[in-house]
């Protein structure tokens, strides 16, 4: 072989060895990209099932709410309706004292043409506001 011949053969096996390396190199890059890639993926499916059972969870906490305040109009309603019971039993049992006071004084024989009972006036109706206390 000649000199020459040396030259190009051992060039020729460089370039090779070259490429050999450089696809070394490709093929280690490619691969811890891919191991990169698996644990970005493992990391945001991680995530995922994190901020799902989250939001379950912030759905449950939200119909809880929900059947809580459903919960708080029903008494409310109750309570309410209690009211208005208690409101018009008042009402009726004023209306039955006035009514034996009316009675009382018509039967009094005390009492004169002008409804005043022996020199003093007729005790007056007692009013609403005067019944509350």
């Amino acid at each position: 072989m000649s000199k020459n011949q040396l030259i190009v053969f051992g060039g020729a096996i460089a370039i090779v060895v070259l490429l050999l390396l450089i696809g070394v190199v490709v093929q280690m890059g490619r691969r811890r990209k891919v191991e990169a890639n698996r644990a970005k993926a493992s990391e945001l499916r991680e995530e995922g099932h994190r901020a799902r059972l989250q939001a379950h969870e912030q759905a449950a906490n939200a119909a809880s709410a929900d059947a809580r305040a459903r919960q708080a109009r029903v008494e409310a309603e109750k309570l309410e309706q209690e009211a208005t019971v208690s409101a018009q039993d008042a009402q009726e049992a004023r209306e039955h004292a006035q009514e034996h006071h009316r009675r009382a004084m018509e039967l009094d024989p005390d009492r004169d043409s002008e409804g005043e009972l022996d020199g003093q006036r007729p005790q007056q109706s007692i009013s609403a506001d005067d019944q509350r206390y």
